[in-house]
């Protein structure tokens, strides 16, 4: 990071001697300062040739349906392969299963912050799962963009979170998964994938955290979020990912290419989707992806602050890369916010239109049948 601060020092310094904003702006772009928008065009150029024809032949797979035969059919025949051995390999214990062991689940004792730090310095020598990553040999260092680590929290969200961990797995390698006061066998999930894929850790926070009415700093959440980061090495990417997200994992993988400098931090945009009456809904009021929430960045001197009752990052850059939509948010299957789903305006996916549609969203993703047949993994 010398070099980003060497950089920002000397920009600030000429930028004196430049008379017009709209100049210094453009000479901050030369610089690697700045925003960037990476739209559904320019994607593939920022890809390696083998790996872009790696990727588009698995997904060929995928997409390549019969048209004389059932779309259910279709999906079960041609479904990602990589999905498929990881599901295998997992043979996962159905919700309704652990929760009716839940009363006699003992879970292990919580490891010490240092125990956890050991881990990960390890994580990136223990992946036993492929994926896109499989075709760029960049992608085995743990210093590159390619490789980052999934930064994950979760509180009681067993309906979507073994399908959204499912979802990453070809694009992502190794992970954190955070984790505190769950009751709906979101522990025991997590534990049973930590189990299958050794190079993502399980971080129980040894605090309950309280938005409401904490008794001590470490009950607070932003005390939480930086336990969890503290235990991925320094210097390291990490992207921070959602478990009521459905990860399209080509589309994912492809956004790390987007990083062109060490002080970049790349934006994933969202879109709030619902399901009701088993029809594919948009939030009415959303014409326009929205960002904030989601992004890839190298750990270096992250940290989050409190920010009223919830927890605000503080980074290290404001160089921005704006990616195309990667994901699929349900953001109301969540336990905490089922209920507030029918307070709101809700239209049919086939009729929401956006501006960004063919810009930053793939019209390939706004398929009903498909986000059904994805949406047949969560847990009831």
């Amino acid at each position: 990071m010398l070099e980003f601060y060497v950089r920002r020092l000397a920009y600030k310094v000429l930028c004196w001697f430049i008379p017009k904003r709209s100049w210094r702006l453009e000479f901050g772009k030369k610089m690697g300062f700045g925003e960037r928008i990476v739209v559904l065009q320019e994607v593939d150029k920022y890809v390696p040739r083998d790996v872009l024809d790696f990727i588009k032949d698995i997904e060929s797979r995928f997409t390549n349906l019969d048209s004389n035969v059932d779309l259910e059919s279709n999906l079960a025949h041609h479904s990602n392969p990589f999905l498929q051995s990881y599901k295998s390999h997992l043979n996962p214990t159905p919700l309704a299963t652990i929760r009716a062991n839940h009363s006699s689940f003992a879970p292990p004792p919580i490891c010490s912050l240092k125990e956890l730090q050991a881990k990960a310095k390890l994580a990136h020598t223990k992946v036993v799962h492929t994926g896109y990553f499989s075709a760029d040999p960049s992608a085995k260092n743990p210093k590159s963009p390619r490789n980052p680590w999934a930064y994950i929290r979760v509180r009681d969200e067993a309906h979507t979170l073994r399908a959204s961990l499912y979802s990453i797995l070809p694009a992502i390698q190794r992970g954190v998964i955070g984790y505190n006061d769950c009751s709906d066998g979101s522990e025991e999930i997590i534990l049973e994938f930590c189990e299958a894929f050794p190079s993502f850790i399980a971080v129980k926070y040894p605090h309950s955290v309280d938005i409401y009415n904490p008794q001590s700093e470490e009950n607070k959440l932003y005390a939480y979020y930086n336990y969890v980061l503290s235990v991925i090495p320094k210097d390291e990417w990490l992207l921070k990912i959602d478990v009521d997200h459905i990860y399209l994992p080509d589309k994912l993988y492809k956004g790390f290419y987007a990083v062109r400098h060490i002080w970049d931090m790349v934006l994933l945009p969202r879109i709030d989707f619902c399901l009701i009456d088993k029809k594919v809904c948009v939030l009415k009021a959303w014409r326009n992806v929205r960002e904030g929430d989601q992004w890839l960045v190298k750990n270096f001197g992250l940290r989050f602050k409190e920010f009223g009752r919830i927890e605000q990052l503080v980074p290290h850059t404001n160089c921005l890369v704006r990616v195309e939509l990667p994901s699929y948010h349900f953001p109301y299957k969540k336990i905490s916010r089922s209920s507030k789903a029918s307070e709101l305006e809700w239209l049919p996916l086939e009729q929401w239109s956006s501006p960004d549609i063919g810009v930053r969203i793939d019209p390939k993703m706004l398929d009903s049948d498909l986000i059904l047949e994805l949406c047949k993994d969560f847990e009831e």
